[in-house]
């Protein structure tokens, strides 16, 4: 990475004996797209509101382009941001609550005009400036709010989980909007959320929250493909995981309970561990013809009908369930019911072996 448009070094923040945040160690590139991701209290809000200013850091040292930005006040930082419930002013018009920055910034009134014209028209409401905002539907509503954040051209844009509040077909629309957005404009993005799937579908990188810290950061192929933690493996996306203890470990790979795997850290032979196994890299067959490497053995508990998939859910000889997730046209040739007995198989490159805490 060039230097980094945004640096943050052990940044902590504590309330009392509580830590919202720790050792938050962080460099964002220019024109990057990076989401905080994690469960609510795991930090990643507190971590958005410092770099905002709204909350001011217990320790540590946050820079923007190489200048410390304790010191400056919020209305100062050359910063945008969008929040969950949009924060327009209602008995402001539309481009009213659009210029309000450029107002505030002292932007001379023929310029302020012009500028508005062309932040309305990049989010697609153009001619919608005279409407006060209860008269729009919640997607434009939340439009105009990017509009606001990103007509005083921000080097930075920072985004409160933005979608939260519309339904599913919306904010996969808007998830979209914002990604073209932020590609024909380069802005640098942070932005939080808790919705896994999203975060895998609008990020460069991801940084996965817990308990205050960041547990992993990475792509998103990265992190969905090669989960360093349980917990991440857990968080994004579906996993099943295997108990037993490390066998037989090396530098890359290692088995638990006789199964192979890719090793995710030092763990010793003896350590208690965990096979994590993606559903869709599970194959299901109706006898004992896997041909891969690892093969699981059960009885066929339940089957979940998902259009294009199903969802089978298997009870191993242990005790243990696995999820295997099978496209239609498969779901057809192995033909199974609930109670049939059923083999699972996968290859040792798609499973991880991980610490079991």
């Amino acid at each position: 990475m060039t230097d980094p448009i945004l640096k943050l070094e052990n940044v902590r923040k504590s309330y009392g004996a509580v830590d919202a945040a720790r050792d938050i160690n962080l460099d964002v590139a220019e024109g990057e797209f990076l989401t905080f991701l994690g469960p609510s209290g795991s930090g990643k809000t507190t971590t958005l509101m410092m770099v905002a200013g709204f909350t001011q850091p217990t320790d540590g040292k946050i820079a923007l382009e190489g200048k410390p930005l304790d010191p400056i006040p919020v209305w100062k930082r050359d910063i945008g941001m969008v929040f969950q419930h949009y924060a327009l002013f209602p008995h402001m018009s539309v481009a009213q609550n659009v210029a309000f920055p450029l107002e505030m910034r002292a932007v001379a009134k023929a310029d302020r005009r012009k500028r508005v014209d062309e932040a309305m028209d990049m989010v697609g409401l153009a001619g919608f400036g005279a409407r006060l905002p209860k008269e729009l539907s919640g997607g434009q509503q939340q439009r105009v709010a990017l509009a606001r954040a990103m007509v005083f051209k921000p080097r930075l844009l920072l985004m409160d989980e933005p979608l939260g509040a519309l339904d599913k077909k919306l904010r996969e629309h808007m998830q979209l909007e914002i990604m073209h957005l932020h590609k024909n404009m380069g802005t640098t993005v942070l932005y939080v959320t808790h919705d896994q799937e999203e975060a895998l579908v609008m990020s460069d990188r991801i940084a996965v929250f817990q308990n205050g810290r960041i547990e992993q950061i990475g792509s998103p192929l990265a992190l969905y493909e090669a989960p360093e933690t349980k917990f991440v493996a857990d968080f994004i996306g579906e996993t099943n995981f295997i108990a037993g203890r490390v066998e037989t470990a090396n530098n890359s790979t290692a088995r638990v309970r006789g199964m192979g795997g890719q090793l995710a850290g030092a763990l010793d032979n003896g350590t208690a561990a965990v096979l994590a196994i993606r559903p869709e890299r599970l194959h299901l067959h109706s006898a004992n013809t896997g041909g891969h490497d690892n093969i699981l053995t059960g009885t066929v508990k339940e089957l979940i009908y998902l259009g294009q998939s199903r969802k089978a859910i298997i009870t191993l000889e242990d005790g243990t369930e696995v999820v295997a997730l099978e496209h239609a046209a498969q779901a057809e040739i192995t033909a199974l019911e609930p109670g049939h007995s059923a083999t699972l198989s996968f290859r040792s490159k798609d499973a991880r072996i991980l610490a079991d805490v």
